[in-house]
């Protein structure tokens, strides 16, 4: 049946939104092509959207990180003093009983 097609003709159907095109370009190639609005729609959103969500995600990616600070707080600085002020006492209390014992070996 194709051989009885002449070379360069076309022929074309329309069902609805769909749209086909038959061409025989050569003596053995046929070159088909078909198309459907909604589907060309369809395409042309998904591929803004799809460049869309590209640029969104290159914007956050050329964002810096934010600053991270590991600062003590308040309630960690006063912790922290605190702390020093304890283990100075602590260690003037030793010292202190280390010389009493020592004064009181030496008299004896």
């Amino acid at each position: 049946m194709l051989e009885a097609i002449p070379v360069g003709t076309g022929f074309s159907r329309r069902s609805g939104q769909a749209t086909v095109n038959v061409t025989r370009i050569s003596e053995d190639s046929v070159e088909v092509t078909a198309t459907c609005d909604s589907l060309a729609r369809q395409v042309i959103l998904l591929k803004e959207e799809n460049t869309r969500i590209r640029n969104a995600l290159l914007e956050k990616v050329e964002e810096p990180p934010p600053k991270v600070v590991n600062e003590p707080t308040g309630w960690q600085w006063f912790q922290i003093c605190a702390g020093r002020i304890a283990l100075l006492i602590l260690i003037l209390m030793l010292i202190k009983r280390y010389l009493k014992r020592r004064s009181g070996a030496a008299k004896l």
